[in-house]
């Protein structure tokens, strides 16, 4: 008997794995407006309030300037230099400035980041297999038994001598 077993047929295809990746750029928005507007580089609707405000102040200042002024006016009689101390406040005292040093900016301007999205898709990858069985192959070749005899059966008895064995 001879047994052969020969190897499966094998077809394999593979698709190999993906990795997708799409991005967005990110985008940097930086407001330097707040640094500039304490320099006094403002827009109008800003400077002018700015302005507004201010000369509201300065109008509110010389007004009581003028009232106390006339009060003073009015009570000449508790101080008799009220009109040359009025005069030197208006033509000297009333324009005096002060001077100082400062740095600027002192705010830091706003940044925003917009964007930056990353989308990361994987793609699974798949092997196909298709496995063909190939059956053993076996070669048997009957086999040759001869049957004979070497000799028959017999018994052969003999009856020598006379006596028997005889227990007794």
């Amino acid at each position: 008997m001879s047994i052969q077993q020969p190897k499966a047929d094998i077809k394999m295809t593979t698709k190999l794995p993906k990795v997708e990746i799409h991005t967005e750029p990110v985008k940097v928005q930086i407001d330097q407006y707040p640094c500039r507007a304490e320099i006094g580089f403002k827009n109008y609707i800003d400077l002018t309030k700015d302005t507004a405000s201010f000369a509201k102040q300065k109008a509110m200042e010389g007004i009581a300037r003028i009232v106390r002024q006339g009060n003073e006016m009015a009570a000449i009689q508790n101080k008799t230099d009220v009109i040359p101390e009025q005069a030197e406040e208006n033509a000297y005292h009333l324009f005096d400035k002060e001077f100082n040093f400062d740095l600027i900016p002192k705010s830091r301007p706003k940044i925003d980041f917009i964007g930056g999205k990353v989308d990361i898709k994987p793609i699974e990858g798949k092997v196909n297999m298709d496995v063909g069985v190939n059956k053993p192959i076996i070669d048997y070749k009957m086999g040759k038994v001869d049957i004979y005899l070497r000799q028959k059966n017999s018994i052969n008895i003999e009856y020598v001598g006379g006596r028997f064995n005889q227990l007794g």
